[in-house]
C-alpha cells in the first residue's frame, strides 16, 4: 500500500528541532509557539517512515492522561477521515495502515513506561513530569536506539529537563533549543500585540 503524506508548513525553528540529527532534542518553548503541533507531526512521520516493520511502536507521553488524550484527539481528527487507520479509544492507540502503532501514554506511573519495540518518543510537557519517567523512557529506547524529543515550557533553572541543556553542550547525542514568543512573532504564528498585552497581564 502506498500512502502519500504531505508535510505541513513548518517554521524555521520547527524544522530545526524536528530534524536535528541528535538522538535526543530538548526544547524549552513559550506557549502557543507550535511545539505540540509540530511534534505531533514528527511522531506521525516517524510511524510511517520506510524503516518501520509491522508492530513497531511510537510513543507520545504526557505528564497526565488528560494531556495525552488531547494529543490523541488532535491526531485522530486528522487521520480518521481517511478510513485507513484503526482507532483504539479506550487505550489511546492509533494503528497506521502499515501496521505500526502510535500510543498516547501518561507518565504518572514511570514503571508503566517500560516496553518493547519502541522506536521513537515525544515526551510532552516533560518539566511537569518526574525525572523517573525520563529514566524509564530512556531505558525503553535503549534496545532500539530510538529517538526522543522532550518539550515543555521553562520549568525553572533547577528543573531536571533544564539540566539537560548542560548535557547538550558536551554530548553530541543531545541538542538544546530555546524558543520564545518573539521567535513565533517573527514567523507569523503570534501577533506582536498579543505578546505585548500578555506581558502586561501575566507575571
Amino acid at each position: 500500500m502506498k500512502i502519500q503524506i504531505k508535510r505541513p508548513k513548518l517554521t524555521s525553528y520547527q524544522v530545526a528541532f524536528l530534524y536535528n540529527p541528535s538522538r535526543f532534542t530538548v526544547t524549552e518553548a513559550s506557549t502557543k509557539v507550535g511545539k505540540t503541533f509540530s511534534h505531533i507531526w514528527w511522531i506521525y512521520e516517524q510511524a510511517h517512515a520506510d524503516w518501520n516493520k509491522e508492530n513497531y511502536n511510537h510513543w507520545w507521553v504526557a505528564p497526565v492522561y488528560a494531556q495525552a488524550k488531547i494529543a490523541f484527539n488532535r491526531m485522530k481528527a486528522k487521520v480518521s477521515k481517511t478510513g485507513l487507520y484503526k482507532i483504539n479509544e479506550s487505550n489511546l492507540i492509533i494503528t497506521t495502515p502499515i501496521g505500526t502503532h502510535i500510543h498516547f501514554k501518561s507518565a504518572e506511573k514511570p514503571d508503566n513506561l517500560f516496553g518493547e519495540d519502541v522506536y521513537s518518543c515525544v515526551f510532552d510537557e516533560a518539566p511537569r513530569a518526574r525525572k523517573e519517567a525520563f529514566y524509564a523512557l530512556r531505558s525503553t529506547l535503549t534496545a532500539t536506539r530510538g529517538k526522543m524529543k522532550l518539550i515543555g515550557n521553562f520549568g525553572g533553572a533547577a528543573n531536571w529537563m533544564h539540566h539537560l541543556k548542560d548535557k547538550a553542550q558536551t554530548d553530541k547525542e543531545y541538542a538544546y533549543f530555546k524558543i520564545t514568543a518573539w521567535d513565533a512573532v517573527k514567523e507569523g504564528i503570534i501577533e506582536e500585540e498579543e505578546v505585548l498585552q500578555a506581558k502586561k497581564d501575566l507575571p
